[in-house]
């Protein structure tokens, strides 16, 4: 009699069964979280988790900004930690380190003390891992070498001393490191073993990325990937213009394309909706986020078969 993994062909052999989708219902191979920043500025970090909760997100991505506004006001982030669990919900990464990747090891060692402040909060609210942003501000004189240096330090830090790992970001306007290609030269120039990349299928085709070498990659190399459509007329450029993005599925992007090389190569890290678009910020957030969950979990449905 065929083992609770196997099943029998009517010629008698067996054949391993397809492992049953984990996350929602059944529908995805891949948990699907909600980057919280797609969500109106006004709302605060505890009314967005519950939000994302009973809209049945299976996690979270918070960004530092929301969790110094929640410690300005007297919360603490342990507890804010505890509550996200108990409503189910997990937090794989949180945005981000800026200037994780500085222009120099000297204004990188300068950033230290802020470097560590971030990393704690992210800690204390029990996120996975941290996003590491370049320096913004002197995006001129971005240099791979020391960009793939701060990136070690950072990773190190995150590692020995809270608990967590640490994903390069790339962008398409960030010269440098504005494609899939660009992050994976600086994670691996970092020398760690546990480097990892956060892509982004809007950030991908703007800056020209070819989806398809997503399945050059071994899925632990993926911290998360960010998720978002892009609608019809939009070229690739190299200016920041996230207030266009749209639902998944709303757009031209070929989406069930990218999950499907995702899971060729065994990536089982979360699937995170990022809109930063003003037009659906100012929607209603149940309805819309009953909508967003909905279209998501449609292209994970048709990329998990």
């Amino acid at each position: 009699m065929a083992g609770p993994f196997l099943q029998k062909l009517s010629y008698g052999k067996p054949v391993p069964k397809k492992p049953k989708n984990k996350w929602q219902n059944g529908r995805s191979r891949w948990p699907v979280c909600l980057d919280t920043a797609t969500l109106n500025k006004k709302l605060g970090i505890k009314e967005k988790i519950k939000l994302a909760a009973n809209a049945g997100f299976d996690c979270i991505e918070p960004w530092d900004r929301e969790l110094e506004a929640y410690e300005r006001e007297g919360g603490n982030l342990k507890d804010l930690g505890k509550q996200i669990k108990e409503l189910g919900l997990y937090v794989p990464s949180v945005i981000g380190l800026w200037s994780g990747m500085d222009v120099s090891r000297e204004k990188f060692n300068n950033r230290l003390q802020e470097h560590r402040n971030r990393l704690r909060m992210v800690s204390e609210v029990g996120s996975q891992n941290i996003q590491v942003v370049p320096n913004f501000k002197e995006r001129e004189a971005f240099d791979p070498q020391i960009a793939s240096w701060c990136y070690g330090q950072v990773l190190d830090m995150a590692k020995n001393d809270y608990g967590m790992g640490a994903g390069v970001v790339f962008l398409n306007f960030f010269p440098g490191l504005s494609t899939l290609d660009q992050a994976k030269g600086i994670a691996l120039g970092s020398g760690r073993k546990d480097a990892a990349i956060i892509p982004d299928t809007f950030h991908m085709y703007l800056g020209k990325s070819e989806f398809s070498n997503l399945g050059k990659l071994k899925g632990d190399f993926i911290t998360i990937f960010q998720f978002a459509d892009c609608p019809a007329g939009i070229e690739p450029h190299g200016r920041m213009d996230d207030s266009v993005r749209v639902l998944p599925g709303d757009g031209v992007l070929p989406l069930v394309e990218a999950l499907g090389n995702l899971r060729k190569i065994n990536y089982h890290g979360p699937i995170s909706l990022e809109l930063y678009n003003p037009k659906l910020r100012a929607r209603e957030p149940v309805g819309f986020l009953e909508e967003a969950l909905e279209k998501t979990v449609s292209v994970c449905e048709q990329a998990s078969v």
